[in-house]
């Protein structure tokens, strides 16, 4: 499907991805919506091979009845299709809920602006429907359940809701929780997880005509919430690179570290017997020794 007309439309895409047990991706959904009425106007499911020749967590609903899948190929072939639809779109941003695991995860797509559905879904003062009894952190974000599946059963008052876990259901219904939050697209900019980075001599220039800030300079939460995630991972003892030993897996090098809350990490690790593995601090660390830094 192509749009009938570009001129004074615009259009953002929001993407799923599903990947294998060796954290490669499988399978990506994508739906393109209109940026005013998030009316979704195409969407496209694609199935790489020969990765979803091996098991993921979700590989038994990587075909869904009903679904169709628009291209099993290649990564490159899948990828060069997708960026073609983006491009016929002139789309230019893209949405995901936790935005930076599809991020990693997709290079070929890294020079789009990408920003964070749970950035707002997430926070008491983006999201109305958070409970004024429900348990937040200083910064507003809720300290659990605030995956897609709770999120949207939040919003949509709908307590029977499940995630499919399906790339391209699941992008659907990011879509939907875009659209029953409210809010305008502008008001995710304060949730892009790649901004582009002004050159020194424009910032010089510009800090040389503001001479004093009349007003106090507003900082968004979830700006906040990155200083503490930047923090809690510097204060870790463990770093990205190195050498661990797991009781059970043996040998492994961490390759990723993320801050799930500030009370818990979640250590990424790749070994040479089972491939990629999570672990959650501090409840797995006994299993675990640190071999070097």
């Amino acid at each position: 499907m192509k749009p009938k007309s570009n001129q004074g439309r615009e259009y953002f895409a929001v993407i799923d991805t599903e990947t294998t047990w060796n954290d490669e991706v499988m399978s990506i959904g994508i739906v393109i919506a209109d940026s005013v009425s998030f009316v979704p106007v195409d969407k496209k499911y694609y199935i790489l091979t020969p990765e979803c020749n091996f098991d993921g967590m979700y590989s038994y609903v990587m075909l869904v009845k009903g679904i169709k899948v628009d291209l099993k190929s290649s990564r490159l072939a899948v990828l060069k299709n997708l960026i073609d639809t983006l491009q016929t779109y002139h789309v230019k941003s893209i949405f995901a809920y936790n935005a930076s695991f599809d991020y990693k995860h997709l290079p070929e797509l890294q020079k789009y602006m990408w920003f964070d559905i749970m950035k707002l879904a997430a926070y008491k003062q983006y999201n109305k429907k958070i409970p004024e009894t429900a348990e937040c952190w200083g910064t507003g974000r809720l300290k659990r359940n605030y995956g897609v599946e709770p999120i949207m059963r939040m919003l949509s008052g709908n307590c029977g809701y499940c995630e499919v876990h399906n790339a391209i259901c699941d992008a659907v219904d990011e879509l939907k929780i875009i659209k029953l939050l409210g809010h305008a697209i502008e008001k995710y900019n304060c949730a892009q997880i790649n901004p582009v980075k002004k050159s020194m001599s424009k910032r010089t220039s510009e800090l040389r005509m503001v001479h004093k800030p009349q007003t106090p300079l507003e900082i968004e939460p979830c700006e906040i919430e990155e200083s503490i995630k930047k923090r809690i991972i510097a204060d870790c003892k463990y770093a990205v690179g190195n050498g661990i030993k797991h009781k059970a897996f043996g040998y492994g090098i961490i390759r990723n570290i993320e801050v799930i809350n500030e009370e818990i990490l979640l250590l990424i690790v790749r070994y040479e017997t089972v491939g990629v593995s999570r672990h959650l601090l501090p409840d797995d660390e006994h299993d675990i020794t640190l071999i070097n830094k």
